[in-house]
């Protein structure tokens, strides 16, 4: 077994003066090698008998022991590693010379506590000149594989990758391959494949183009009802540009309306998360196409939604004629009452509820970041439901359906109880004015969320402690979108002067 051992150099005679400390190898009866450590330290803090730096940390020659001790100890694992790895049959006299030749020292400042005070200390580490020279080249094959890929090949790989390890969600998951999904489109449309090494800032304004006027790809056409037969007025892709649109059958069947800018901006900032990802990882060589991008605001508009009363009024509401929009009222209306996101409260199951009544689960959208437990205790109407639904198997909480026959189910219950289907002013997403539709025009699960945290706004209650059962992150400014100043209260103030 191979053995090293320390000593100071045989020149040094007076204790305060400085040597360097060499070393004898001992890998067989054949290989006995000595070497320079490069590493110095004043003989009175160097103890001959063991070899090795005395045990105290602070001396009146100013060495620290302890350093000097560690890097000893990170230089011997190194050497006896090479040791194992060479020959040992065939390993060259020069072998010591060359392991030592091929260190490279390194250093990183670390903060620790000793006795509740923090100091900084210097930790090394030897890294090999060869492997980082490998490990050079290894990358930079690995970068022109990368940038050479296609960007959506890159963009797929990305999205499995944060989705695998647990970074986003399964919304999220959605949403982050619709992204990739306009991007696909734009590229057939362009007639053009790109590759990650392509992308500029241009690139980023010639998909904003494209997100915004998709529209104008599409027009109204005179085509057969697959289920009726009967002629009708159906949204199409005009004919010279069907070919973009192979493979997107449910698009094709809903069609490509007029899009907003905030749509914009938030397909934009999911390939912001993409390429600044490409950057952390620095597995390609790229520069940051984002700084010189004139990002859009996302605008949002005075939020609405309906009262308590108009909940109450809902949840009272005869609907034996429609048991399975009965069914999605109780769900909508369960929601309004804890305040959770549409994804989050797909999940729920029976174990989320304690002793009945407490609600515990952790939201979806933030769990990388606080894993906070959300913890909101169930209203009286929120247990009766949870009760009326308890007979259903397994561990799932509620009948729930698609999210986009959730919304659709949320619209028409607003219409069949037209005492609460009110008239509201809204922002036009596109437009970005004023305009008055009714609510079961513009209802989604989305509202049930705003009437949870509105109506606690409207009761008086601070953002933190609504954002405690809401799910939003600590310090939060989103939640901010759901503050409303109520008419009734304007009257008071008006009153007031």
């Amino acid at each position: 077994m191979a053995t090293i051992k320390y000593y100071l150099s045989r020149y040094i005679k007076k204790d305060d003066e400085r040597g360097e400390i060499q070393l004898r190898f001992s890998g067989n009866r054949n290989f006995v090698k000595r070497a320079a450590t490069g590493i110095r330290i004043t003989a009175g803090s160097w103890d001959a008998e063991r070899g090795t730096p005395r045990t105290r940390k602070v001396n009146k020659y100013g060495d620290n022991c302890e350093e000097i001790r560690d890097r000893l100890s990170q230089l011997s694992g190194y050497l006896l590693r090479c040791w194992e790895q060479a020959d040992e049959g065939t390993v060259k006299p020069d072998a010591l010379t060359r392991w030592m030749a091929d260190i490279e020292w390194r250093s990183s400042q670390e903060s620790i506590f000793i006795n509740g005070q923090e100091t900084t200390v210097t930790k090394w580490y030897i890294e090999s000149k060869t492997q980082q020279q490998e490990k050079k080249v290894e990358e930079k094959k690995e970068r022109k594989k990368i940038e050479n890929k296609t960007f959506l090949d890159v963009y797929s790989y990305f999205i499995e990758e944060q989705y695998n390890n647990g970074v986003i969600g399964d919304s999220r998951h959605k949403t982050y391959y619709t992204c990739h999904s306009l991007w696909n489109r734009m590229e057939r449309y362009q007639h053009k494949q790109y590759r990650v090494k392509d992308i500029t800032t241009a690139t980023i304004y010639d998909f904003r183009h494209f997100v915004l006027n998709e529209c104008d790809l599409w027009e109204m056409r005179r085509v057969k009802d697959d289920k009726t037969g009967e002629m009708v007025d159906k949204l199409m892709p005009k004919k010279q540009y069907d070919y973009i649109y192979q493979g997107y059958e449910i698009m094709k069947s809903r069609g490509v309306e007029k899009r907003s800018l905030n749509y914009v901006v938030i397909q934009v900032k999911y390939l912001k998360a993409f390429w600044h990802w490409l950057m952390k990882i620095k597995k390609v060589g790229v520069e940051d196409i984002f700084l010189t991008y004139n990002m859009d605001q996302a605008v949002y508009g005075t939020p609405y939604y309906f009262t308590k009363k108009d909940r109450e009024i809902l949840y009272k509401a005869d609907f034996s004629d429609s048991p399975e929009l009965a069914i999605q009222r109780d769900i909508f209306v369960f929601q309004s009452l804890v305040g959770c996101r549409v994804g989050d409260l797909k999940r729920l199951k029976k174990s989320n509820i304690i002793d009945g009544e407490v609600l515990q689960y952790v939201a979806g959208k933030t769990k990388n970041k606080s894993g906070k437990i959300v913890t909101v205790p169930l209203h009286p109407i929120a247990q009766e439901i949870i009760k009326r639904y308890s007979i259903i198997e397994g561990d799932q909480l509620l009948p729930f359906i698609a999210d986009q026959n959730y919304n659709e189910a949320i619209k028409k219950m607003f219409k069949k109880v037209d005492k609460i289907d009110h008239v509201v002013t809204v922002l036009d997403p596109v437009t970005r004015l004023e305009k008055q539709v009714k609510l079961s025009e513009v209802a989604s699960s989305h509202m049930g969320r705003r009437n949870f945290c509105g109506n606690l706004y409207e009761a008086g209650y601070r953002d933190a402690d609504i954002a405690s059962m809401s799910g939003h992150a600590e310090g939060s400014r989103a939640i901010a979108r759901y503050r409303k100043v109520s008419d009734e209260r304007k009257k008071k103030m008006i009153k007031s002067l």
